[in-house]
C-alpha cells in the first residue's frame, strides 16, 4: 500500500483562484493508472492549492471559527476543496482507477488544531472493494475553537501507519538546501536541513515545504518528495524504481 499526495502546487495554479492545472492532473492520473494496472494499491490525498487557501485567508479561519463571517468562510472553503476533489476523482476514473472521494470533514475531529478522532471505516471498506479512497486538505470541526484547517499533509501523516511508503508529488524536484537538491534526509541530518527549508512563497496556510517535511519525519516510514510535472519520474517512483527525488527515512 502506498499513500500518494498530489500537491496543490501541481494540480492547481496557485497564483489563480480556483484554477485547476488539468494537464498536470491528467498526467499524474495516467501514471497512477499505469501503476494501478500493475497491481499497485493506493490511498490518494491531494492538496487544496488555489481552491482552499484563498478562502481560509479571506475569512481568517486558520485559528478557529467563531463568527458568522467565519462560518460562511468555513462553508465556502469546504465547498471549494470538495469541488477540486470532484475533478481529481473524475480524472482518476477516466484514466481507469476506480475511486471515491472521502471528505475529511465527515470523518475527522480536532481539538485545538490537533486530530483527536479519525474514523477510517469508509477508507477500509473502499479498499476491500478495490476502490481507491481519495482524501484532501479540508476544514473540520474542532471541539475547542469551532473549526480548523486540516492539511493534506496532516491527513497523509495520520494515515501513514497503513502504508509501506509515502509519496508526495509537488512542483519541484524535492527538498533543497539553498540551491542544492537534498537526495536523502534522515535522523542524522534532518535538523540541519530544516534550517534551510522555509514556508511557501505562495499564500499557503499549511506550512509549505517545511510543513511537509515535518509531517513526514513524524511517520517513520520511507517517504519520497518528487516533481509531479515529470511523467517518467512519477512513473518510476510509483513503481518503486530509483529516480530524482528527496528520500526521507
Amino acid at each position: 500500500m502506498q499513500i500518494v499526495k498530489l500537491g496543490g502546487s501541481v494540480i492547481t495554479r496557485k497564483s489563480g483562484f480556483e484554477k485547476a492545472n488539468l494537464p498536470a492532473l491528467r498526467s499524474l492520473c495516467k501514471q497512477i493508472a499505469h501503476a494501478h494496472k500493475k497491481g499497485a494499491k493506493f490511498i490518494i490525498v491531494h492538496g487544496a492549492g488555489s481552491f482552499g487557501h484563498p478562502h481560509v485567508l479571506k475569512y481568517k479561519i486558520q485559528n478557529g471559527v467563531r463568527t458568522h463571517s467565519q462560518a460562511l468562510g468555513f462553508a465556502k472553503t469546504h465547498e471549494s476543496v470538495a469541488k477540486l476533489s470532484e475533478l481529481v476523482v473524475a480524472e482518476l476514473t477516466k484514466a481507469g482507477v476506480p475511486c471515491a472521494s472521502v471528505p475529511p470533514l465527515a470523518i475527522v475531529r480536532t481539538r485545538n488544531n490537533k486530530i483527536i478522532e479519525f474514523c477510517t471505516d469508509a477508507i477500509d471498506s473502499l479498499l476491500k472493494l478495490g476502490i481507491t479512497p481519495v482524501l484532501y486538505g479540508d476544514v473540520v470541526i474542532d471541539e475547542k475553537i469551532g473549526g480548523c484547517v486540516v492539511s493534506g499533509d496532516t491527513i497523509l501523516s495520520a494515515l501513514a501507519k497503513r502504508a509501506q511508503r509515502l509519496i508526495l508529488f509537488t512542483n519541484v524536484d524535492g527538498i533543497y538546501a539553498g540551491k542544492v537538491l537534498v537526495r536523502e534526509i534522515n535522523k542524522r541530518n534532518s535538523s540541519s536541513i530544516l534550517k534551510h527549508v522555509g514556508n511557501s512563497k505562495h499564500k499557503d496556510v499549511t506550512g509549505g515545504m517545511r510543513g511537509k517535511l515535518l509531517e513526514l519525519l513524524k511517520t517513520n516510514k520511507p517517504a519520497f518528495i518528487a516533481n509531479g510535472n515529470k511523467p517518467s519520474r512519477v512513473r518510476n517512483i510509483l513503481l518503486g524504481k530509483k529516480d530524482v527525488c528527496t528520500r526521507i527515512n
